[in-house]
């Protein structure tokens, strides 16, 4: 059974109680009403008959006929009889089979005791009377009795029967009209519910999160129901382009993986099997071979080694971060680079910088950027880390005088697996910068790579200093600003210092 037709069923029964409820009342009142119109009547027509027997002469106490008398069988007119102190007729307007009505002894006593007596007789089968009687008396004369004053209750009982059937039609038809009513009514107010079941079916079928309810004027639950849902599709359309997006990027990460993989692994099999193939190889042409699988293990090993901090990283992992002095560990990875990379001249000018940051996580941040200038410049390049803090803002920078960024590169060069075309051939596996995005997120900061006027490229890190975060804590990373697109134009030039904090 619908929601629709159980609504209806319940609107119907509580129409159904009140209608019977206001039916049954105005009906007693009704019937009350007619009564108490005919007893009100039989009273004023039994005081005149009282009165007028009060002046009467002897005469007309004689037992007599009246000419024409009201048949109450057949008759509504109102009758008076006229009673000796025996109970028997003296006179009386209406006659039944040719006899006043009979009244009985129990109505004459309860008119003695009490002055008055109503009450309804049934002379004979099929004709009830109303009668009200009154006792009467003439000491002057000797005389007393009874006066009662009858009429059928035919009448009453028409007006009863006629109101009965009027209420009756009456309530049928406000039954009818509310039943209809209360069904259009109820469907109205559904309406948006059976949108809403074949919204979601549709959606269901065609996949279209896009789809909305029509949201009524009214300010009722209807409209509150309908912003809800629109709300959730919102959400839910979110929540699926999100989705959507992070299975694409998976897989490619997987695809790109695979790719990455394929050719160290293609390279040590090969060799391998050179090795397996000919024992008797040249002594240099084994130690070649030998060569190569230690070259590709070690750039395996690195993959794999980037790839688990990857997924590290996106499965929810988070630096632990405490007060770090930046200068300290900006020189000490600058003097250990030197110390690996002799040819280049990489220098190291660090003003200051306190954050809330992991010194691990900073080192692997340094050490991805100054790797990858090393891997873009010539044997004998210069290389120039620096450190400042400015306006709440720890800048770190990392300058280099290679060959720069094509300008297409520059907007993915911290996507996974992206390398540029001239990066392809250095043995990277496009994974550094991604690790130092996401190392920079963690700090909550922001990192961004330009070109600089030598030609080369220049990373921007730009850290919340510990001022600034006790000042106002950072949830999202910092945005670019003026100061930072100048730090970079000052940077590129290797050789100059590291613009000076103002004050």
């Amino acid at each position: 059974m619908s929601i629709r037709v159980r609504l209806a069923l319940f609107g119907l029964l509580v129409v159904t109680l009140t209608l019977a409820a206001f039916t049954l009342a105005f009906y007693g009142l009704f019937a009350a009403g007619g009564s108490n119109g005919q007893d009100q009547q039989l009273a004023t027509r039994a005081d005149q008959a009282v009165e007028a027997l009060a002046t009467a002469g002897r005469d007309e106490f004689t037992p007599r006929t009246v000419p024409a008398p009201v048949n109450p069988a057949e008759s509504i007119d109102v009758f008076v009889i006229v009673l000796d102190a025996a109970g028997a007729p003296l006179s009386s307007t209406g006659e039944i089979d040719g006899a006043a009505p009979v009244i009985p002894a129990g109505v004459l006593a309860a008119a003695d005791a009490k002055g008055k007596a109503i009450a309804t007789i049934e002379t004979t089968p099929g004709v009830r009377l109303r009668v009200h009687v009154r006792p009467w008396s003439r000491a002057d004369l000797g005389l007393s009795g009874h006066v009662a004053v009858a009429q059928s209750s035919r009448r009453v009982e028409n007006d009863l029967r006629v109101g009965r059937i009027f209420l009756i039609a009456a309530a049928i038809f406000a039954f009818l009209v509310a039943a209809i009513a209360i069904w259009l009514v109820i469907g109205r107010a559904l309406r948006p519910l059976k949108q809403l079941a074949s919204l979601t079916n549709e959606v269901g079928v065609t996949q279209d999160l896009g789809r909305r309810l029509p949201v009524p004027g009214a300010n009722d639950e209807v409209r509150r129901l309908s912003e809800s849902f629109n709300g959730m599709m919102s959400r839910l359309e979110d929540a699926h382009g999100r989705l959507s997006g992070a299975l694409d990027s998976q897989k490619r990460f997987v695809a790109d993986a695979s790719h990455e993989l394929r050719t160290p692994l293609t390279t040590i099999r090969s060799n391998a099997g050179f090795l397996l193939q000919h024992p008797d190889a040249r002594t240099e042409d084994r130690e070649a071979a030998l060569g190569d699988i230690a070259s590709e293990s070690e750039r395996m090993s690195r993959l794999i080694q980037d790839l688990l901090t990857l997924a590290r990283a996106d499965g929810g992992f988070h630096l632990e971060k405490t007060d770090l002095d930046l200068a300290g560990v900006v020189q000490d990875v600058a003097r250990q680079a030197g110390n690996l990379h002799p040819g280049r001249q990489i220098r190291a000018d660090v003003v200051a910088g306190r954050v809330s940051g992991s010194a691990d996580g900073i080192k692997q941040l340094l050490w991805i950027l100054i790797d990858n200038a090393v891997r873009h410049t010539s044997a004998d390049g210069r290389i120039r880390v620096g450190l400042e803090q400015q306006d709440g803002v720890a800048r770190l920078l990392v300058a280099d005088d290679g060959e720069g960024i094509a300008e297409a590169d520059l907007p993915r060069v911290f996507d996974r697996f992206y390398q540029a075309g001239a990066a392809r051939s250095n043995g990277g596996s496009g994974l550094g910068l991604s690790i130092a995005s996401w190392i920079v997120e963690e700090h909550g900061g922001r990192i961004s790579a330009h070109n600089n006027d030598h030609g080369g490229a220049t990373v921007v890190v730009e850290l919340p200093s510990l001022e600034a975060q006790a000042a106002q804590p950072i949830a999202a990373p910092l945005p670019e600003t003026e100061d930072a697109k100048g730090a970079v134009a000052e940077a590129g030039a290797v050789d100059s210092p590291l613009p000076k904090p103002t004050a």
